[in-house]
């Protein structure tokens, strides 16, 4: 397993900030959270810096830019669903992910992370999943002749890896893998070990996170998801894959989160004593 943490823990550092962090604190790589239109302020977007920079960064400091994680879906409905077609795009998100993919060849980052998302209960199944598989086809298709991974994450309408799965065999195409997201697992009423089992190697990354009993985000290994256990289980299954740790500073709407130098130095040296800890059997739900 390779450790990396996503940016959403630390929206006010710099790239430069987060990747020399990522090194003192022992990670191996860093996610980066990144909006297309810049709606949400954080101070290390990569999109529309110099690729040479960002590579330049990440070399200095001896980490991966592993991933861009976007928020881009496929979900968008045509309305209507005939004359709509005309007059909007239909293949809304695929174009956005060529910009990252693009981005991504010139900096060395291996992946795109992209989601599905909710299927509307206003048109039949069929319908939507067409209309999203199409275009997460599409936007597969733009990694190719690059070694670009576009990732679809587990949430929404695809929240279990049942569903997941089911989209990713619906796309069937060499350029998709699969970001899984544990606590999305969970809530879905899964065993997240189940999910990745299930997924196989479609799973290229594995997300983290830890909750309270509130459902309030915490330390690493202070909330109530029994994580020291999957990672242990995770360690059996020999997983080589990345371990993303997301902290959603980001999102806060007060300044009473954690510090993101405390909470990251936390989760990788909690997370390396559990890889180094003897293998154990995940207790969650099914498992």
């Amino acid at each position: 397993m390779k450790i990396a943490f996503s940016t959403t823990a630390c929206p006010t550092w710099t790239l430069e900030e987060a990747a020399k962090k990522a090194a003192e604190f022992g990670y191996l790589g860093v996610e980066l959270r990144s909006f297309y239109d810049q709606s949400v302020d954080i101070a290390s977007e990569p999109f529309g810096m110099e690729p040479s920079a960002i590579e330049s960064i990440f070399a200095d400091a001896g980490v991966k830019p592993i991933s861009f994680a976007t928020s881009i879906k496929f979900d968008k409905m045509i309305n209507p669903p005939v004359v709509g077609r005309i007059f909007q795009n239909e293949e809304a998100g695929v174009g956005d992910t060529k910009a990252y993919v693009d981005l991504a060849d010139r900096t060395g980052t291996q992946f795109v992370r992209v989601f599905g998302n909710n299927l509307p209960a206003a048109e039949p199944k069929t319908w939507s999943m067409r209309r999203v598989t199409e275009r997460l086809t599409l936007a597969a298709q733009t990694a190719r002749n690059t070694d670009v991974c576009v990732l679809i994450e587990n949430a929404g309408s695809f929240a279990s890896s049942s569903a997941l799965l089911e989209l990713i065999t619906a796309a069937d195409s060499t350029w998709l893998g699969a970001s899984f997201n544990t606590l999305a697992s969970l809530q879905s009423g899964e065993c997240p070990l189940d999910g990745v089992k299930l997924l196989g190697e479609h799973v290229k990354v594995i997300k983290i996170c830890d909750i309270d009993s509130d459902g309030n985000p915490t330390k690493l290994g202070e909330g109530v998801l029994p994580l020291q256990n999957f990672i242990g289980a995770l360690s059996k299954m020999n997983y080589t894959g990345w371990i993303v740790y997301e902290y959603p500073k980001l999102w806060e709407t007060t300044g009473d989160g954690l510090d993101a130098n405390d909470v990251l130095k936390h989760a990788a040296d909690t997370l390396y004593s559990w890889m180094n800890a003897a293998p154990a059997k995940c207790t969650s739900c099914s498992c």
